[in-house]
């Protein structure tokens, strides 16, 4: 496998057609179809449906442009480490985000930073809760970026490690739609019909959110659970496969229902109000971290 096959594979699924994907990337089209067939090869799957109009990921393929992306990140890393061009400790943030929220809610937020401040040299871990607020206490961390909810509150000392409010999100019940664009499995089920039960991964922070949706309804729902994760992209990929209904932040899913792949699965009483909150250590000598808070708190970069 060569690296320019992945950057290739990126780009096509941004530009969600052939002729695009080539042109940024400089290629002949047949030489981008040649890359992604190898790339495709080597793996023994099909990332791209050839059969639709358009450049139409696979479900091999948008679960395998997560692991792209991840695996070029760290290739970049290793050869800045190598050159020698890393960045000192004292430019560079560490950021602690939530799984989710690394990949929907973060990289347009650090844009909004690097406009107003300049390059922000930021070290990203996607973490779950827990660890995420061990790093922090540990000092493992400088900016600590997660879901609240008041009845599931991170146990920090609000004095050592103040917050704020970055934006607002929704956990939100979804489906694949039927060919009428109803939802195919809709809540609250029936003894005679449960509904298959996409879940998080029991201890991860969202598992807790459905819980606590679930025990606050007062109806009770008829579920056949068939599958468990801890990553929500791998849950919304398996609803949109159409393998049962799951609940999913609505902030990750604005293009899939735009382009009709998910529908929501129920009414309002099984829906649940987030936060996105940003956490620091109070004592913090890191400058560039500083200049952030100071930015935040003139309400200059939240959403």
């Amino acid at each position: 496998m060569q690296i320019k096959w992945l950057e290739d594979f990126l780009s096509l699924s941004d530009a969600r057609a052939f002729s695009r994907a080539a042109e940024r990337r400089n290629l002949s089209q047949p030489a981008l179809s040649r890359h992604i067939q190898a790339l495709e090869d080597w793996l023994g799957v099909e990332l791209v449906d050839r059969r639709q109009q358009g450049v139409q990921l696979t479900a091999a393929g948008r679960i395998f442009r997560g692991f792209a992306a991840d695996l070029l990140r760290q290739t970049y890393d290793m050869r800045t480490v190598i050159r020698g061009q890393a960045p000192s400790g004292n430019d560079m943030v560490r950021f602690s985000v939530a799984h989710t929220l690394s990949l929907t809610y973060f990289p347009h937020w650090l844009k909004i930073l690097k406009q107003k401040l300049g390059n922000v040299v930021a070290h990203v871990s996607a973490v779950n809760v827990q660890e995420a607020a061990g790093a922090l206490i540990e000092g493992a961390t400088d900016l600590l970026i997660i879901y609240h909810h008041p009845q599931l509150p991170v146990l920090l000392d609000a004095h050592r490690f103040p917050h704020l409010m970055l934006s607002t999100d929704r956990m939100l019940p979804f489906s694949a739609p039927r060919d009428d664009g109803r939802p195919r499995y809709t809540l609250p089920g029936s003894g005679s019909s449960p509904v298959p039960l996409l879940a998080y991964s029991s201890g991860t922070y969202l598992a807790h959110v459905v819980e606590m949706i679930l025990l606050g309804a007062a109806e009770r729902c008829c579920f056949e659970h068939s599958f468990d994760t801890h990553m929500a992209e791998a849950l919304k990929e398996m609803i949109i496969e159409g393998h049962g209904l799951g609940w999913l932040p609505e902030s990750c899913v604005g293009r899939e229902m735009a382009d009709g792949l998910l529908v929501t699965a129920g009414p309002a009483r099984w829906t649940c109000p987030l936060e996105v909150r940003l956490y620091r250590c109070a004592d913090s000598s890191n400058p560039m971290v500083e200049k952030i808070w100071a930015f935040l708190l003139a309400g200059s970069a939240t959403a």
